[in-house]
């Protein structure tokens, strides 16, 4: 019983944050999904990346950095949302959010990538009943007071029975591209292609992301990205088909990057991110500022060590990189505290 609890909190709650409501039309909580953040190592790190972005995942942290990577690579996330307590120890999340990219550098051209991004609900029970009397109605039962309300005690006529299973999902599609505009700076933007499905409707959407990443000296690094730069607006399939705007939100950064000798390597980074804007009314939704630290050490270029807070709650995380002929190879995990739960993420990633 209480799983079954747990469960309906949990499924309400993303409905909330992915469904056509009032608030989402206000653009307070349209596609939050995309809010999430992607690659263990970024979240390990309190998700302050926005200045570092120099792996895979630069594609949704800010794209401008794909022109500073100077190789190809691709990213894979595996995530365990909202634990339910049951499972193995990496399968005990209700909400399955995982993403995969590819980067690729064409000389003369400048840095690719492309991103998919899924939260979903799977397996969702559709319960229905089976008309055990052949009157013609569904949810027949024992009314033994007769005052046409189901009391404790009063069982169904009919059968309920599960007449189906379904999906709720977010996907999203990120189409990067950067370029070194000077020694400098790196300017790049994402084409965002987004499709949301609840039950029997779905709605589909177009965004776009634009970021830069200037070096002022070695070491040290300043990172901007705006967010949903036009407006994403996303519109379902409806009988009034309404579309709701997800609003628009500022996010720049710095990071300073060290070195030991014979020791290792190491970078901390400060994040700075506003709110989403009301683009309807032309006025900030809520005037505040999400600020987000993190931390990164690697041991002889072989163990990381990585802490954070990413607004919300503390951060931590670790990884390990293998170095196999032209192929670098990482294995990162990170863990993150939540109000409904911790959640953990598993990466595999690669550069070459």
């Amino acid at each position: 019983m209480k799983q079954s609890v747990y469960t309906i909190v949990i499924i309400t709650l993303i409905l909330l944050t992915s469904s056509p409501s009032q608030a989402a039309d206000e653009g307070a909580h349209v596609a939050e999904f995309l809010s999430h953040g992607v690659g263990a190592r970024a979240l390990g790190m309190g998700s302050a990346f926005v200045a570092i972005a120099n792996d895979a995942t630069a594609t949704y942290w800010n794209p401008a950095g794909l022109a500073k990577i100077n190789k190809n690579g691709f990213s894979t996330m595996y995530s365990d949302t909202f634990r339910t307590g049951e499972g193995s120890f990496l399968s005990q999340g209700l909400v399955s959010y995982n993403f995969v990219n590819y980067i690729h550098q064409i000389q003369g051209i400048g840095s690719l990538g492309i991103s998919w991004i899924r939260q979903g609900i799977d397996d969702i029970p559709r319960t229905t009943f089976i008309d055990v009397d052949n009157n013609g109605m569904l949810g027949d039962f024992h009314d033994l007071n007769g005052n046409g309300i189901k009391d404790e005690g009063e069982h169904y006529i009919d059968t309920p029975t599960v007449a189906e299973y379904f999906s709720n999902s977010d996907n999203a599609l990120l189409i990067s591209y950067a370029r070194e505009i000077h020694s400098l700076i790196s300017i790049g933007g994402n084409i965002k292609l987004i499709s949301q499905s609840i039950y029997e409707n779905s709605g589909r959407g177009f965004g776009i992301d634009i970021g830069c990443l200037l070096t002022p000296y070695k070491g040290f690094q300043i990172g901007a990205l705006l967010l949903d730069a036009t407006g994403t607006q996303i519109r379902w399939d409806t009988s009034d088909r309404p579309t709701f705007t997800r609003g628009r939100r500022f996010r720049c950064g710095a990071a300073y990057q060290f070195t030991f000798p014979s020791f290792g390597k190491g970078c901390i980074d400060i994040d700075f991110e506003t709110d989403q804007t009301d683009l309807e009314e032309g006025t900030d939704s809520n005037a505040g500022v999400l600020i987000r630290t993190g931390a990164e050490y690697l041991l002889f270029d072989i163990l990381a060590l990585r802490c954070g807070w990413n607004g919300h709650g503390f951060a931590a995380g670790t990884g390990l990189q293998l170095n196999l002929k032209s192929i670098t190879f990482f294995v990162d995990y990170a863990f993150n505290t939540h109000t409904l739960g911790a959640s953990q993420r598993i990466s595999v990633s690669g550069q070459f």
